[in-house]
């Protein structure tokens, strides 16, 4: 039986999806069969009727069915049901099952999320179904993926003491288009590992990702320090 670890970001178009790939190839090549799994997904492509997330796993990982319930308008998933015309009727129940099976089939399930821990998924009466609710519901830890630059101090503590508050465990963070020469980002990196204390994956901007990044995830195994970080990421105990 394999288990489940929530991909999240501090914010939108950070890079969860590239650095889910990123873990995607890398998993796999040291022999961990793994997998992707994207509940919601938001933004119809009308000329080419694809969504783009699922489009990109699909191209660039061969995952034809990653995702799950898919909605048109480019926006938060509650907001889509609402511009759907709210007949959609979204079962979490059904998510955590497929989850559940892809986990009998995989030794690691990616289930990356659409936005941060605090994006709305479905508006109750009363209430919203947060990220954070699916997360707990689902007993699965989270890693977090922010941008490497100036603010992202701020970004990762903001998030990782708003999953702490609601008992989402974080693993691990990867600053997404990291370069080491870039002294803000190094600083980042640093004093981000002496106040978390999380492992902490760096991935380069690639230019050409597409065709780059499953090579890039080939070089980044040969480091015993990268192949410790995922041990200690992904060998975990958690229920």
């Amino acid at each position: 039986m394999g288990k489940s670890i929530f991909i999240t970001g501090t914010g939108t178009e950070i890079g969860k999806t590239i650095s889910t790939g990123f873990l995607f190839f890398a998993l796999n090549k040291l022999g961990i069969k793994t997998t992707v799994f994207k509940p919601f997904q938001t933004g119809l492509i009308k000329k080419t009727n694809t969504y783009p997330d699922l489009d990109w796993f699909s191209t660039v990982t061969g995952i034809k069915n990653a995702g799950f319930y898919t909605f048109e308008a480019e926006t938060s998933p509650h907001l889509a049901i609402k511009l759907q015309g709210g007949a959609m009727d979204v079962d979490i129940e059904s998510i955590l099952q497929r989850m559940k099976d892809l986990e009998k089939e995989n030794d690691i399930v990616l289930v990356e999320g659409a936005g941060g821990l605090a994006v709305p998924l479905i508006e109750r009466e009363n209430d919203f179904y947060m990220t954070k609710d699916f997360i707990n519901e689902a007993n699965i830890p989270a890693i977090l993926v922010s941008r490497s630059g100036l603010g992202s101090i701020h970004d990762v503590l903001t998030t990782n003491e708003y999953a702490e508050q609601y008992n989402v465990p974080i693993k691990s963070i990867i600053f997404n288009s990291f370069e080491e020469t870039n002294i803000i980002h190094q600083d980042n990196l640093n004093t981000l590992q002496r106040i978390v204390q999380l492992p902490i994956f760096t991935l380069p901007f690639l230019e050409n990702v597409k065709d780059e990044l499953e090579d890039h995830s080939v070089r980044s195994i040969q480091s015993k320090i990268f192949k410790q970080q995922l041990e200690e990421v992904f060998l975990y105990e958690y229920h």
